[in-house]
């Protein structure tokens, strides 16, 4: 395998292919008994649709492509018990390459231009981002999956959903990404919750609220009675725009309308007006923080962990996390009625995600075939237990359980940084996953990202109303096309995002909406919109 010398520097000091959260052993003593262990592993252990292989032949080399954080302080890839056990169930060398977390884009179009790519790509841009993967597969840098189904029948399988195949597939219906792939609807992510415990005693709860007016008097009342704004948001105007909009069905730029099945932009809604002087209303009253559009997440958790918040549109884990105060009673909120309707909330499970791994197209057959084989081995949910968790009594005990799957990590898992009093540090902040399923294993077996009350919301809305939001689909452009948005839409959106702020702020009469309409109308949103909606035929079409 071509390599540079840099790549030869930096990979000793990395995990074997960024394992997951239970895959790292236990101690240098551990380590040296692996081949014991895995003599005694359980039978969902055992490698399914690889290659055939002798147990006489050479490991074929895999080389793959990771980035660092400053953060990682990680045990070389052989003192790994997941990561021994995949080369030896696969026999493959699986040796990781390296590069800085920054300038990832720039890195790997160099690379492929100079013929060192490595044979796997965990990382393949500064952004996840489908569109940009499937622009260097159409350039011929990334392997087209499709040319490849009988490698991988356990990916195969779940490019038989429809809304998969789509949001993965360019125009032309390729797939060159390997996507992490839900596996169980439970997962609710983003949720108005707000904090129970400031309402006690008073006639308002987290039930109580039914109606966009109920919100209003809950979120004023809790402002008056702590004489701090109730309502803050993190990482600026657009979070707080995208996650505001989801209880009215709007955004703050082009946008997928469920109920119409089409997109559109807010401009175009004639519900975005009332949206805007519901926001302009609550930002006079004080109820909405002053630095609502330019907040960071430092500012916004610093607020919530002194009681300076109590309500927010975020992710279902504050309810879990450790650094909140435990007496603070975070509770879920139902999408509020607006004019006798409450829109549908959003499933994290109906939505696909952005990440992806690849394999080089112009790697070494049987390097492709021995990737080909690894990925289907990631795929197939046989292995995904050992693939998550490892092994027990050497990555995870069920002893003293603390979650909801019984199981409890050891502190032991860095072998020789297990005596490290940073050992806790590192382990949650200096590890990746070698997992492409995200199963219930996952989800139970951390349960600060996805506490209890998440499956309880989940079941109550199920029951109270049809189901979840369906995604938004991701449409892909033309080159001709996606360069002319890259100059109007930024424009459109720098526009409508000023005024917005000047609506909200006070700074422009509710009287002068219907001219702001008209503004928008000459710079061409339905010119844009259009542009999106002919993406979308194409997407369907697929």
């Amino acid at each position: 395998m071509r390599k540079k010398q840099y790549f030869k520097k930096t990979a000793a000091i990395i995990v074997a292919g960024a394992v997951a959260a239970s895959t790292v052993a236990c101690g240098n003593e551990t380590g040296n008994q692996n081949s014991t262990e895995q003599s005694k592993a359980p039978a969902t252990t055992a490698p399914t649709n690889t290659t055939e292989q002798s147990e006489n032949s050479e490991p074929v080399k895999v080389t793959a492509l990771s980035t660092w954080a400053v953060s990682d302080i990680r045990p070389v890839k052989d003192q790994t018990l997941v990561g021994q056990w995949l080369e030896e169930q696969l026999n493959m060398d699986l040796e990781l390459v390296t590069i800085p977390s920054e300038g990832v884009t720039t890195k790997v179009n160099a690379l492929a231009a100079s013929g060192d790519l490595p044979t796997v790509l965990f990382k393949t841009g500064d952004t996840s981002d489908i569109g940009k993967v499937n622009e260097l597969g159409e350039k011929g840098v990334f392997l087209n999956v499709m040319d490849y189904l009988d490698k991988v029948p356990n990916y195969a399988k779940y490019l038989e959903d429809d809304f998969i195949r789509r949001e993965l597939s360019n125009t032309e219906g390729n797939v060159y990404a390997f996507a992490k792939v839900y596996t169980d609807e439970n997962i609710m992510y983003t949720t108005p919750i707000i904090r129970q415990d400031l309402l006690e005693g008073s006639e308002y709860s987290n039930q109580s609220i039914q109606t966009i007016d109920d919100l209003t008097e809950v979120l004023v009342y809790l402002t008056e009675k702590m004489g701090t704004p109730a309502w803050i948001q993190r990482n600026g105007f657009n979070a707080f725009m995208e996650k505001s909009g989801l209880l009215w069905n709007l955004d703050h730029n082009t946008f997928y309308d469920y109920e119409q099945d089409t997109f559109t932009h807010p401009i175009l809604e004639e519900r975005t007006k009332a949206y805007i002087e519901w926001l302009r209303d609550l930002r006079s009253r004080g109820v909405i923080h002053p630095d609502w559009a330019i907040m960071t997440d430092e500012t916004w958790e610093g607020l919530l962990a002194s009681d300076k918040g109590f309500f927010t549109i975020d992710r279902m884990s504050i309810i879990g996390d450790n650094n909140f105060s435990q007496e603070f009673d975070w509770q879920p909120v139902d999408y509020p009625e607006i004019n006798g309707k409450a829109y549908l909330q959003p499933n994290q499970a109906k939505t696909m995600p952005s990440t992806a791994w690849v394999i080089n197209a112009k790697a070494g057959q049987s390097e492709i075939d021995k990737a080909l084989a690894f990925m289907n081995f990631l795929y197939d949910e046989k292995n995904h237990e050992v693939l998550t968790l490892g092994f027990e009594g050497k990555t995870y005990t069920k002893e003293d359980a603390n979650t909801m799957a019984g199981i409890r990590w050891l502190i032991q898992i860095y072998g020789e940084n297990a005596d490290d009093p940073n050992a806790e540090f590192i382990y949650q902040h200096g590890i990746q996953s070698f997992t492409r399923l995200q199963t219930p294993i996952d989800m139970k077996s951390f349960p600060g990202t996805y506490p209890k009350i998440m499956y309880e919301q989940i079941d109550h809305i199920k029951q109270k109303q049809s189901g979840f939001r369906p995604a938004a689909p991701t449409v892909s452009f033309t080159d001709e096309i996606r360069t002319r948005l890259t100059t109007q839409e930024t424009s459109l959106n720098t526009f409508f995002d000023e005024q917005v702020i000047k609506f909200i702020e006070g700074e422009r009469n509710m009287d002068e909406w219907d001219v702001f309409v008209s503004e928008m109308k000459e710079k061409g949103v339905e010119e844009v919109v259009g542009y999106y909606n002919t993406a979308y035929a194409d997407y369907k079409a697929r």
